[in-house]
């Protein structure tokens, strides 16, 4: 499923808590991966606490990044290697209400994006939203609702863009006996404030009946129909059946998959069945390291104006450990960027592998008032056009003080 949710800047590492509380958190519904959203995503750690119920909950942070190739460009390529520093002051709030059967809450955040060198990068990002849940002992419930102005070099379209996007998911599930019945809704609409840049939109509607095999294993099939939106009002429709697969032992394991085939409809398309997959696993060896794994292939539209639709792929393993009152976190991503046209613009772009190495330690300071987190990177883009490939070493440092 395509969510558009806010992957991008360095200041929203600290968003992700938000959903993790001890009543909005045991949503099973919404534990499937998302589609990478092209911008900076910076390693990070929390070690700290859980927002408390009924208490409005402050972030402060200033992040600050060395980045060899901010640009994102190569020697003779389309665009010069550049490098720069980036100062990013934030300042995050949530606040949420909740009680045996249901949660609701709110969030908000700003963010200030400086660079020393290329100043046209310069921007202001923002968003808010609103989510909430029911759970009794037959029907859960769920939804969330946000909407977000965001900037910066975007690796999906190969420039500095600037755009808005306004998301609305829902999900639910009625048990009957050994039955689960799901149904699904992801909207996005995502709207560009750059010239040469498309405005595009993705809608989802997933059924399934999960069959409750043991007590550890559910599984059963389903139906997806989804339309993505691109350039020129351009339709991809995708439609087809889906199995799904959860499993979960106590604590320490925890896997929520969906496979599905894909029947296309699209002046685009060169291909009439597609794969489309998600996997989500969680791992706890103990309370001192684990690991997580997601995973997801799908369609989305090019950010590019007058281009087509992608068939993406993306994998991401972060393994974290925790070293007395610290937590190391080492990360590996990969990318994989296949064009389902071959007469749209950028194609040799487009047609691209991405790979991410990430290592970040964080730990309390200031008599653990404040976070301190250092994050180290490395990228490399190789696309079809050789002279759009890039690479880039990242380095940062960031504090934030929650109150």
């Amino acid at each position: 499923m395509i969510k558009k949710r806010l992957e991008g800047n360095l200041s929203h590492f600290v968003l992700g808590f938000l959903l993790s509380s001890p009543v909005l958190g045991q949503d099973a519904l919404r534990e499937f991966p998302a589609l990478p959203s092209g911008f900076y995503e910076a390693a990070s750690t929390r070690i700290d606490d859980e927002p408390d119920f009924g208490e409005w909950d402050f972030s402060v942070g200033l992040s600050m990044l060395y980045d060899s190739n901010v640009t994102q460009g190569s020697p003779g390529g389309v665009r010069e290697e550049e490098s720069d520093f980036l100062i990013q002051p934030s300042l995050d709030a949530s606040y949420q209400i909740g009680a045996k059967y249901w949660g609701f809450g709110g969030r908000g955040s700003v963010s200030r994006l400086s660079y020393l060198e290329t100043e046209d990068f310069n921007t202001t990002i923002y968003s808010l939203g609103t989510y909430g849940k029911y759970q009794s002992n037959k029907l859960t419930a769920s939804f969330d609702v946000g909407f977000a102005s965001n900037g910066g070099v975007n690796r999906l379209a190969g420039n500095f863009i600037e755009q808005q996007t306004f998301s609305t998911n829902f999900a639910a599930s009625y048990r009957s006996g050994r039955i689960f019945t799901r149904v699904s809704w992801d909207q996005s609409l995502i709207e560009s404030n750059t010239e040469g840049f498309a405005d595009t939109s993705s809608t989802t509607l997933g059924v399934s009946a999960v069959w409750r095999a043991s007590p550890l294993l559910n599984i059963g099939p389903g139906f997806r129909y989804g339309v993505r939106t691109g350039s020129d009002d351009e339709e991809f429709v995708v439609a087809g059946p889906t199995l799904n697969a959860d499993y979960k032992l106590s604590t320490k394991v925890k896997l929520r998959s969906s496979i599905g085939l894909d029947f296309t409809d699209s002046p685009y398309v060169d291909k009439d069945q597609l794969l489309a997959w998600s996997v989500s696993m969680n791992y706890w060896a103990s309370s001192l390291w684990g690991f997580d794994l997601a995973m997801i292939q799908d369609t989305q539209a090019t950010l590019i104006s007058g281009g087509g639709f992608d068939q993406t792929s993306s994998y991401r393993f972060s393994y974290w450990r925790k070293l007395r009152r610290a937590r190391l976190q080492l990360g590996l991503s990969l990318e994989d960027r296949e064009p389902q046209d071959s007469a749209g613009t950028s194609v040799g772009f487009r047609d691209s592998t991405y790979v991410r190495y990430t290592a970040s330690l964080g730990f309390p300071v200031l008599r653990e008032a404040v976070n301190l987190n250092v994050t180290l990177g490395w990228q490399d883009f190789s696309a079809a056009d050789d002279s759009q490939s890039w690479d880039g070493f990242q380095s940062g440092l960031s504090l934030r003080w929650d109150f």
